[in-house]
């Protein structure tokens, strides 16, 4: 959107300009009419975004990472849960494109695999497909070939070593504060901090404070977004939360590099294509 903006601003500039007017003039006044249109910075965001850069930052410079996140879905209507469910992510990854996602559901269980150089799929315990080519791991982030999750891009921004999570958790912000760096739990040394998304998605992230600070919690609430696209009708007390725990969360140990080759089951059945996949599941 900002590229769209300039290149508009530039254009009218480049119209409107005198014959004679010297170019680079030109795109120097067009560059001063968006900053003018910019909006002020927020002071309390950058302050709570400074805060939260030790943490951020160790995540783009990681060699490796390992994690385990227990995810809580639930569904609440006037403050009563009305389902709740809980899933379990394991994650490793060494950069720059070596990482395996594990998602353990009660129905089922779904893992990626990816080396740098191939990408496999293991859609069950006993399917799986090869994609034609290995997933960039900040690409992975945003998008992945199969749902891993009701909303997997936070927590992978967290737990995948050599992404950039300033682009999920402080780029496109309403806000971020920093509201308290009181204890977690009454236990652990911790600073919360709470944002809201340009697309009305909220979230509470709780780090420690330790010199090498480690995610503790994140809480997301996707109930406004959900209201605000209009696709479904919704009651006005619905929400609808996750709750990411950090279980355990590691960066620069070395890990195995056997952790991102999918080893063939016995009996294991190879599809063509995810889509083939389903298929075959919905077939009697």
């Amino acid at each position: 959107m900002m590229c769209v903006c300039c290149c508009g601003h530039t254009a009218i500039a480049q119209q409107d300009k005198p014959a004679d007017q010297d170019p680079v003039a030109a795109a120097d006044d067009a560059a001063d009419d968006v900053a003018d249109d910019a909006p002020a910075p927020d002071p309390l965001t950058e302050q709570a975004i400074e805060a939260l850069a030790p943490l951020l930052d160790q995540i783009v410079t990681a060699k490796s990472s390992r994690s385990t996140v227990e995810l809580s879905v639930d569904t609440v209507v006037d403050g009563a849960v009305i389902s709740s469910q809980t899933s379990i992510y394991q994650i490793a990854s060494t950069a720059p494109g070596s990482f395996t996602i594990y998602l353990k559901e009660d129905a089922r269980r779904t893992r990626i695999y990816c080396d740098g150089k191939t990408a496999t799929i293991a859609l069950s315990t006993t399917a799986y497909t090869t994609l034609d080519a290995p997933i960039p791991m900040q690409r992975a982030v945003f998008e992945l070939p199969v749902p891993m999750g009701a909303y997997p891009e936070p927590v992978l921004a967290l737990t995948l070593a050599g992404v950039d999570p300033k682009l999920t958790l402080t780029t496109g912000m309403k806000s971020v504060r920093l509201v308290d760096r009181e204890k977690f739990r009454g236990e652990t040394p911790a600073v919360h901090f709470t944002a809201v998304q340009d697309d009305d998605v909220k979230w509470d992230l709780w780090m420690t404070q330790d010199k090498v600070p480690q995610p503790l919690r994140l809480l997301v609430d996707l109930s406004d977004m959900l209201r605000a696209n209009g696709g479904l009708d919704l009651p006005a007390g619905y929400r609808y939360l996750l709750r990411f725990d950090f279980k355990s969360w590691r960066i620069n140990q070395e890990n195995d590099p056997s952790l991102y080759q999918y080893k063939l089951v016995e009996g294991a059945e190879k599809f063509d294509s995810i889509a083939d996949f389903h298929n075959a599941q919905q077939q009697p």
